[in-house]
């Protein structure tokens, strides 16, 4: 292996010079330099990224903590994520933390030691442990799809899309509607229910708190989600599932028992992942601008890295409404 000792021996400098002329810490003379960069395409030296990162304090290195990049919409944000930060010159490195506390702290530390020069956490909930290991960083740190008073954020407007599907069902004729929640502590399914909350009260409309299911954001829960509402008296007209996967879950097991979707139950999703056009029928959702959402997060986090300081900016992005065919007129007789 060609050390910077090789180099110099080869340009007949001193291992300083060198160091000066690939590292551009100090003048060094045209024909000086010019032997030197000769004897490095010579010898095909290639420095030392890790030394030239300590020198300069830096690594081009940013860490990123999610739930679980299996996820269909995670995935697709990491993707976004990776490609932001590549084109500004940054490495990613990924950790998958599950939710579990103990795997936050030790992917923390690892971070702490491989000298990363911030992070971005895309974790559907922050518990109070989490968010005091994430102030106490020493590199800056941004939320992502989340939001916290002491950490800059951007933040899908969760709330102002639960109004906007809730209202494109009421729009379509729909007055027996349900929804499809997530998880109690989950921070965007409380927007969103939020969201389906003021376009009932708006709209006049009643809810019945059997049409509202508790999901798992998964398959699963979707299916789940209509067994309990076969099981009950009455069921709705159209259901809001708070996010796609849920959305496809429910339509799998109605259509299984023989509820035709839209005619006899509509659904709308959130997130617009890929197969949500590719599902039969297409689904209506909420999309969220993920391009924008990757790319204020990375502008936050290279800003701060840049200044050398902190980051509490807090960016909030409108979902926008997809229309596809798993929503219509509610029907005129329920069975």
């Amino acid at each position: 292996m060609v050390t910077i000792t090789d180099v110099a021996k080869a340009a007949g400098v001193s291992v300083s010079t060198v160091s000066h002329v690939v590292n551009g810490t100090r003048f060094v003379k045209p024909e000086t330099r010019a032997r030197v960069m000769a004897a490095i395409e010579r010898l095909d030296y290639t420095p030392s990224s890790s030394a030239q990162s300590l020198k300069k304090n830096v690594t081009h290195t940013v860490g990123m903590i999610v739930t679980s990049s299996t996820n269909p919409y995670f995935a697709e944000v990491v993707s976004g994520v990776e490609a932001a930060l590549y084109a500004a010159g940054f490495n990613l490195m990924l950790c998958n933390s599950g939710r579990d506390i103990e795997r936050q702290r030790s992917y923390i530390r690892t971070l702490k030691g491989k000298r990363i020069d911030g992070l971005l956490v895309l974790e559907s909930v922050i518990s109070e442990e989490f968010l005091e290991l994430l102030t106490a960083c020493p590199f800056p740190v941004v939320l992502m799809d989340n939001e916290a008073p002491t950490l800059a954020s951007v933040v899908d407007d969760s709330e102002q899309g639960g109004y906007l599907a809730t209202r494109y069902l009421i729009e379509q004729g729909h007055r027996a509607i349900g929804c499809i929640t997530g998880p109690a502590d989950h921070y965007q399914s409380r927007q969103r229910y939020r969201g389906f909350r003021r376009a009932l009260d708006e709209a006049g409309l009643v809810l019945e708190e059997a049409w509202v299911q508790a999901g798992n954001l998964e398959v699963s829960g979707g299916e789940a989600a209509i067994q309990a509402l076969a099981a009950g008296p009455r069921r709705p007209t159209a259901l809001f599932a708070f996010n796609d996967l849920l959305a496809l879950g429910a339509i799998g097991e109605a259509t299984r028992r023989g509820w035709r979707v839209p005619e006899t139950l509509s659904i709308i999703g959130y997130d617009d992942i890929e197969i949500a056009r590719l599902l039969t029928p297409s689904l209506t959702t909420l999309r969220q601008q993920t391009d924008r959402l990757c790319g204020e997060a990375c502008r936050l986090l290279t800003a701060a890295i840049a200044a050398k300081s902190a980051v509490t900016e807090h960016v909030r992005i409108a979902p926008e409404r997809v229309i596809r065919d798993s929503v219509c007129a509610p029907p005129t007789d329920l069975h």
